[in-house]
C-alpha cells in the first residue's frame, strides 16, 4: 500500500494530506530562498531570471515526481469505490 499524499487533477497534483502540503510548502520556501540568494549576487535581471528558472524547473520536476509516485491513479480510485 503506497501513501496517498496527492490527488491528480488533469496534469496538476493537489496535496491531499499533511505530507503533501509540507512538500509543497518546502518547495515554495526553497524557491523563494534561491531567488533571494541569486538576486543578491546578480547585476542584471537576466542574471537573476535565467538561473532561477533552471532551479525552479528542477524543484517542479522533483515535486512532480514525488507527487506522481504518491498519488492515486484513476484505476486505483475506481477500484477503491467498488
Amino acid at each position: 500500500m503506497k501513501p496517498l499524499w496527492f490527488k491528480r487533477k488533469g496534469i496538476l497534483f493537489i496535496p491531499k494530506s499533511f505530507m503533501g502540503w509540507a512538500i509543497l510548502l518546502i518547495g515554495i520556501i526553497y524557491a523563494i530562498y534561491l531567488f533571494l540568494d541569486i538576486d543578491s549576487t546578480s547585476h542584471s535581471v537576466s542574471d537573476t531570471v535565467r538561473p532561477f528558472f533552471i532551479y525552479l524547473f528542477m524543484i517542479g520536476s522533483a515535486y512532480t515526481l514525488i507527487a506522481f509516485l504518491t498519488s492515486s491513479s484513476s484505476t486505483d480510485t475506481k477500484n477503491q469505490k467498488d
